[in-house]
Parts: structure tokens; C-alpha cells; sequence
């Protein structure tokens, strides 16, 4: 993974050096995320993935751009934000809080404003959004674990998302979800709200 991150550098302009132990310590965290889902992954076939730029590549992205940000090492950001976006289509802030097991189902287009505190589990698909009413203010959306957002569904506010819940397809969700809930649109395209 080291010699692949010196690889994408070369596509950044004016690329910076990333210490090794950041490097790891990303894939470390990409490989529970991936094993979280499918337990039997080998670590190759994860790094196989993620060179391949298959959607594991957005994940170890994001872990990295986590580290960096953990550590302060603000000039070192935006190259990883960079490629995140060209390579992968996603735009995913490293002050949010993403729990093990996140899980990226055809990343393009998914933005996840900034600070979000998401759990264990997270499912999110194409075309989705993780935003603000006010940008630059407020806090983030806390969203519990074992969520799953189809493609383009959105979470606007500062939001309270409970565990287990399912976010259906073209569902903008602008209110605090139970535990157990399942949002979806029925044929007259009204939103209904259904709790186990």
C-alpha cells in the first residue's frame, strides 16, 4: 500500500510525503471496515480492491484522510481529498466520525458534509448526501449503527438517526428516526415512515 500511495501522489500537483504508520494504520482500518461486511476477505483480495479502484479504494481514502486529520497534519489533506474526489466521486469531510464498518456500494456522488458521528455499519450507495441547513455552523447529523442509505437519499440537519435503520431510494430525510426504522416512497410518491 505504500508503494500504491506513492502512486496516486504522483498524480496530485505539488504532492507532500505521507508518513508509512498513516498509511497502515488507513489500510488496518479499511480491512476491519471491509471484513465488518464480508468476514471471509482476505487482506489481498482488500488490497487488490483498492488498487483496483473498486469501491474499497473510497474507504481507504477516507481512513487515511481520517489519520492525517487525527494528527494535525493539515498540509497534508488536501492532496487526499483531491483524489478521493477524482478518483472515486465522493466527497467525504476527515472531521466526521465514521464507526467500523463503513461500507461504500458504487461511491459516485456520496457527500458527507462535516461533522457527522456515524456507528458501526454504515451502508451508503450512489447519488447520497450527509448535509447541513447552515453551512459552516451547527453541529452534525448523529446517526446510529447499522444504517443503510440507498442511492440518492439525503440527511439534512442536525439530525438524530437511530440504530438499524433503512433510508429507501430518493428518500430526503429532515427529521429524527427511531431505531428500527424503514423509510421508503410508495407508487404516489409520498414518503412513509414504517417501525418494526
Amino acid at each position: 500500500m505504500i508503494d500504491f500511495i506513492s502512486f496516486l501522489l504522483n498524480k496530485v500537483y505539488r504532492p507532500r510525503p505521507i508518513k508509512d504508520e498513516l498509511i497502515l494504520a488507513a489500510l488496518d482500518k479499511t480491512v476491519k471496515d471491509i471484513k465488518y461486511h464480508f468476514p471471509d476477505a482476505t487482506i489481498e483480495e482488500i488490497k487488490n480492491k483498492i488498487a483496483g479502484n473498486n469501491n474499497e479504494l473510497a474507504i481507504f481514502l477516507y481512513r487515511l484522510g481520517r489519520e492525517i486529520h487525527l494528527k494535525q497534519l493539515e498540509d497534508l489533506k488536501p492532496q487526499i481529498h483531491w483524489l478521493l474526489k477524482e478518483l472515486c466521486a465522493c466527497e467525504i469531510y476527515f472531521n466526521n466520525e465514521i464507526g467500523e464498518g463503513l461500507c461504500i456500494g458504487h461511491g459516485e456522488g456520496i457527500v458527507i458534509g462535516s461533522r457527522n458521528k456515524i456507528g458501526k455499519g454504515f451502508i451508503i450507495h450512489h447519488g447520497c448526501t450527509i448535509g447541513h441547513k447552515k453551512n459552516r455552523e451547527g453541529n452534525g447529523n448523529n446517526i446510529g449503527n447499522d444504517v443503510i442509505m440507498y442511492c440518492n437519499s439525503s440527511i439534512i440537519g442536525e439530525l438524530t438517526i437511530g440504530d438499524n435503520v433503512i433510508i429507501g431510494a430518493h428518500i430526503l430525510v429532515s427529521r429524527n428516526l427511531d431505531n428500527g426504522s424503514i423509510i421508503t416512497k410508495n407508487s404516489e410518491s409520498k414518503t412513509r415512515l414504517y417501525k418494526e
